[in-house]
C-alpha cells in the first residue's frame, strides 16, 4: 500500500477529487521535524508574485499537521503529475505518526529554485487547508486560520483588505469577504450568479454611498429599475 501525507490543498478531499487522485483511506497524521512554509513560488501567471504556496522546511523543533492517505491505483503517478514532481517539487520519503502509528510514507518538499522569502498564501489557499479540520488539532486550525494572507484592493469596493481570487470572464478577480458574500447573496435573489462587474456596480453605486435599503430585495430590485443588472 502506497501512502502519502498532505499537508497543503490536498487535505481537501474536493481538491482530491478534482485531481482525480484514488484513495481507499485516510488519518489524521503529525510530521515531526519540520515546519509549514508558505514559501513556494506560483507558477500561475495570472496570480500575484507575492502569493506563496505550500511548502516543508527541516526545523528540529517543528511539526506540520495534515493527512495520511491510503493512496489507490495510479494513486501516486497521479501526485507526481498534479504536484510538478521533479520541476516544482521533489517526491521526500518521511515519517509520520498516525492514528495508526508509526507510518512511512511520501510527501512532497518544494524544490529550492521556486522557493522564495516574502511570500504569503491566500486566503482561498488557507481554506483549502483548513477543510481538513476534522484531521487538524484546534491549535494548528487556529494558527493557520490567523495567518498572514494576502491582501489586496478589492475589485468591487476598492477597499485595501484580505481577498479571496474569483474567476470571471477568464481572469481572477480579488473580492473582499464581504463583497464575495454579497456577491452570492445577491445571486440567490434573482436566482443567477451575478458577474464581478455587476457586483462592483450596485456595491459602488447603491451599497457604498447609497441611502440605505431595508432588505436585500429592495437592494436588487433598485438595481434592476436602474438597469445597474438586468433581471
Amino acid at each position: 500500500m502506497t501512502k502519502y501525507f498532505a499537508y497543503g490543498t490536498n487535505c481537501n478531499l474536493a481538491v482530491m477529487e478534482q485531481k482525480g487522485i484514488r484513495f481507499t483511506a485516510r488519518q489524521r497524521a503529525v510530521l515531526d521535524g519540520f515546519r509549514l512554509r508558505f514559501n513556494k513560488r506560483s507558477s500561475r501567471e495570472s496570480l500575484p508574485e507575492r502569493i506563496g504556496f505550500a511548502n516543508i522546511e527541516e526545523d528540529q523543533e517543528g511539526t506540520v499537521e495534515g493527512i495520511l492517505y491510503d493512496l489507490g491505483v495510479d494513486g501516486l503517478e497521479t501526485l507526481d503529475e498534479t504536484e510538478r514532481h521533479q520541476s516544482h517539487y521533489d517526491r521526500i520519503r518521511v515519517v509520520v505518526n498516525a492514528d495508526s502509528g508509526s507510518e512511512e510514507c511520501w510527501t512532497y518538499k518544494a524544490r529550492p529554485e521556486v522557493v522564495a522569502e516574502g511570500l504569503v498564501p491566500s486566503r482561498n489557499y488557507i481554506n483549502h487547508i483548513l477543510a481538513g479540520q476534522e484531521f487538524l488539532s484546534q491549535q494548528y486550525f487556529d494558527a493557520l486560520d490567523q495567518s498572514q494572507t494576502y491582501r489586496d484592493t478589492c475589485a468591487c469596493c476598492d477597499r485595501e483588505e484580505e481577498v479571496l481570487f474569483v474567476r470571471g470572464n477568464d481572469r481572477l478577480h480579488a473580492l473582499c469577504q464581504s463583497c464575495r458574500e454579497a456577491r452570492m447573496k445577491w445571486g440567490d435573489v434573482i436566482h443567477r450568479p451575478l458577474s464581478v462587474e455587476e457586483t462592483a456596480a450596485v456595491m459602488r453605486q447603491l451599497v457604498l454611498d447609497g441611502p440605505g435599503f431595508g432588505s436585500i430585495e429592495e437592494l436588487i430590485e433598485e438595481a434592476i429599475r436602474r438597469e445597474i443588472i438586468a433581471k
